[in-house]
């Protein structure tokens, strides 16, 4: 635990804000100086000290009762947004199927798989219906609760070269793990063959376009965009596996989650290193394209390129650009934030035990084990 010796802390200014983007770094030390809200993590003091608390004389104001406050409150907030999506995720996909359906559209959707089938025209426009709402619903609670300014949630940072280079390595190289999952489960097959059985290439390019694209963007506005800059108080380390676990959870495909797993370590670990959120969506598109690759290589008779050869491609393309980001940021590869004064163990559990987060938590897991087991 850092800082143990010293008689004065202030926790925002002790964090260490060192990615490559120094008005990133600004506008986040700037966020928590001048918000004054329950789930900022902001203490100053000398945590030997009393202080006077009205009507209960001399107390003790700790650093660690502190964090432990602001992490609560946090928790309790984004469980609220993760719970309003997982309701637009389940019911309003059943809502617009029921509705497309009394329309005279046939189009039926299997709750335990999160899959669809019918008319791929009406398939498309409850997908990106209910994606639309989820997300614009989450965003409305965040950016309602925490007030993050637009340039620390929407971060844009040209330069980081390195960084881009190391977007593309890491999406070849977690799409390469995928199609080695893929081929010997056997899963993705029914995606496939939604895909190829249906003869409406329209309504695949459309779907395809805005899985690529806009599901992209959208998904790294809410995990690295609106829950990183809250989840960095409490270390950048704690940010970067909370969000993972939390894509990890999030209603998909069983064979998907490893890959949302991997992709949100990487796009977190780059969004703190380069301080721009393009690197990250950039990560995210190339993997959902190389996706949408792979279930040709591996499920379609009119492919030229064997999957063995495909493999080959991304697994030599990840190592090279991996190791030419390791080589070029030697000295700044580490995530350095060592202002928590609580255990990785501690935050965890604090993190997980709000009632609201711990609903989701429980909620999300059964449905992963039903998708598991039945």
């Amino acid at each position: 635990m850092a800082h143990a010796t010293q008689e004065i802390i202030d926790v925002i200014s002790d964090f260490h804000y060192d990615s490559q983007n120094t008005q990133y770094n600004n506008d986040n030390r700037q966020w928590r100086k001048n918000t004054k809200a329950a789930y900022i993590y902001a203490y100053t003091g000398n945590p030997l000290e009393n202080v006077y608390v009205d009507g209960h004389g001399l107390s003790k104001r700790t650093v660690h009762a502190s964090e432990t406050k602001a992490l609560t409150s946090v928790s309790e907030l984004l469980g609220i947004a993760l719970l309003a999506y997982l309701i637009c995720e389940v019911l309003i996909g059943s809502v617009l199927v029921w509705g497309l359906r009394k329309l005279g559209v046939n189009v039926h959707l299997d709750f335990l798989s999160f899959s669809m089938g019918g008319s791929q025209w009406g398939v498309t426009i409850v997908r990106i219906c209910a994606a639309l709402l989820k997300y614009s619903v989450a965003f409305l609670i965040l950016q309602r609760c925490f007030r993050l300014p637009f340039r620390l949630r929407v971060p844009l940072h040209p330069g980081g070269l390195p960084e881009y280079i190391a977007a593309i390595g890491a999406a070849m190289g977690i799409a390469a793990v995928s199609t080695i999952i893929e081929v010997f489960t056997g899963h993705g097959a029914e995606t496939a063959r939604q895909i190829f059985d249906y003869k409406n290439a329209a309504a695949v390019i459309t779907y395809a376009f805005f899985d690529i694209i806009f599901l992209s963007i959208l998904s790294e506005l809410l995990l690295r965009g609106f829950m990183m800059p809250v989840l960095r108080q409490f270390g950048d380390r704690f940010a970067v596996y909370a969000t993972a676990i939390i894509a990890f959870l999030f209603p998909n495909h069983a064979a998907v989650r490893f890959g949302e797993f991997c992709i949100a370590m990487a796009a977190g670990y780059l969004l703190i290193k380069s301080g721009s959120l393009e690197k990250c969506i950039l990560l995210r598109m190339i993997y959902s394209a190389l996706g949408y690759g792979r279930l040709v290589l591996l499920y379609s008779d009119v492919s030229r390129i064997s999957i063995s050869r495909f493999l080959l491609i991304l697994i030599l393309s990840a190592f090279s650009s991996i190791s030419l980001y390791l080589l070029t940021r030697a000295k700044h590869r580490r995530l350095s934030n060592r202002t928590s004064y609580l255990t990785s163990g501690q935050k965890t559990l604090i993190f997980s035990e709000t009632v609201t987060m711990l609903s989701w938590i429980c909620i999300s897991v059964l449905l992963m084990l039903v998708q598991f087991f039945c």
